[in-house]
């Protein structure tokens, strides 16, 4: 928390975290975080598709507020959730680091979350679990390497190595996470 006149103001962060390290189970354990779909800005759906099933899905039309809508939805609400979960893609990280982007997101923590690069096969196994498409597998598979490259070179950001839990990896780096109740705090290992 950072006091400014005697005010106390919570501190705003953002976390760009890889896909399928947690971002969606973290939302649901704790109260101060949001973590927007970005394909529910990017495109408009043909049908009512589950949320794992639309990724790499091909029965939609692009957004023509895409960018703007998302990223006018994250400067909102940034003000409203301490944190805020956006996915880390190849296609997603030049907008994440574009100008327009950093100008509006001005004092706000941009921390960057992946796996280390030798536990990929890991999330395979979870994107296949969890019901994502051969497209949406083969797309990961393909940005993989992109991605480590930028999380392991990344010096305008802070970085979290997402060993197992993202909620586990975010506390060990001081992010305060707030669980919704008391039945829903803790890591739900398995």
């Amino acid at each position: 928390m950072i006091a400014i006149s005697g005010e106390v103001m919570k501190e705003k962060i953002i976390v760009l975290a890889y896909v399928g390290t947690g971002k969606t189970e973290v939302t649901k354990r704790y109260q101060n975080v949001w973590n927007p779909s970005s394909d529910s800005y990017r495109y408009i759906w043909d049908k009512d598709i589950p949320l794992e099933q639309r990724k790499g899905s091909l029965n939609r039309t692009e957004n023509p507020d895409f960018p703007n809508n998302y990223i006018d939805a994250i400067s909102e609400k940034i003000h409203s959730s301490d944190i805020v979960m956006l996915p880390l893609t190849e296609k997603l990280f030049p907008l994440y680091d574009s100008k327009e982007f950093k100008d509006k997101m001005k004092g706000v923590r941009i921390i960057l979350a992946c796996p280390p690069r030798d536990r990929f096969d890991d999330y395979i196994e979870r994107y296949k679990a969890r019901g994502n498409s051969e497209i949406f597998i083969q797309n990961r598979k393909n940005e993989f390497p992109f991605i480590m490259d930028k999380f392991e070179n990344a010096k305008d950001y802070e970085k979290v190595t997402v060993r197992q839990y993202l909620d586990d990896a975010l506390i060990k780096h001081g992010i305060k996470l707030q669980p919704k109740n008391r039945f829903s705090s803790g890591t739900n290992k398995l």
